[in-house]
């Protein structure tokens, strides 16, 4: 209680200003730190196209680099240091931010069904699984074959007539988690259906590839960027 309140006194003080070594730092409360010299305001947008639409309006006053820094954030910087702290201007950060498929939890068929539809790219692997889980019949996953690479559910696949179909595994998927204007990566995925006597059935997709897609999508993200702007550093 005591240090508190001598720290509540000391915070109540005044700051003041030191040069050292002919750097203005302040001496405050906190301790001594650094005062940096104004920086122009980051601006975020969501889109790579918001990249290239600043560099060619900016690209004759500022010299920028661009760091991808992952595969859902880009940064525009000032190329050189202009000051003694060798500091750099952030101008432009583009953040990726689509809602991705809750990956690794059990979600009902419907649920599972609508989220695959909407965040991923449709192909022939994601109607393949479509047709599966869309055909299954309640109360239908049968673990008694269940070797934990291939599983069997019963399924519709005629008119009035179910048969046990294996569900395939692993399956390859595009899920968007990157930048719409690139190709998203595709990746492994296994397909786990839950449910028995008695119980709804419910549907989850695993990770498979140790995020490997994520190299994948900064390798794009470069490709992507190289081919609309030229004459600026991307650094990978």
């Amino acid at each position: 209680m005591i240090k508190e309140a001598i720290d509540k006194i000391l915070s109540l003080g005044p700051t003041k200003s030191e040069t050292i070594d002919g750097r203005l730092y302040a001496n405050g409360p906190g301790g001594i730190s650094a005062l940096l010299p104004p920086k122009a305001e980051m601006l975020e947008i969501n889109t790579l196209t918001g990249i290239v639409d600043f560099y060619e309006d900016s690209s004759e006053e500022l010299e920028m680099i661009a760091h991808i820094i992952n595969h859902n954030t880009v940064k525009l910087l000032e190329r050189g240091f202009t000051d003694t702290w060798l500091t750099r201007s952030t101008y432009l950060k583009a953040v990726h931010g689509s809602p991705v498929f809750p990956f690794g939890r059990n979600m009902d068929v419907e649920s599972f069904i609508i989220n695959l539809q909407a965040m991923f790219v449709q192909d022939e692997n994601t109607a393949a699984v479509l047709k599966i889980v869309g055909n299954i019949k309640e109360e239908a996953v049968t673990q008694h074959t269940d070797d934990g690479v291939t599983q069997a559910v019963t399924a519709k696949v005629g008119f009035a007539r179910v048969e046990s179909v294996a569900v395939p595994n692993p399956v390859i998927l595009r899920p968007y988690r990157t930048f719409m204007e690139v190709e998203q990566p595709a990746s492994t995925f296994v397909l786990r259906m839950t449910g028995g006597r008695g119980q709804q059935p419910s549907c989850a997709l695993y990770e498979a590839d140790g995020r490997m897609w994520q190299l994948e999508a900064i390798k794009n993200i470069k490709a992507w960027l190289s081919e609309k702007i030229t004459g600026i550093r991307i650094i990978a």
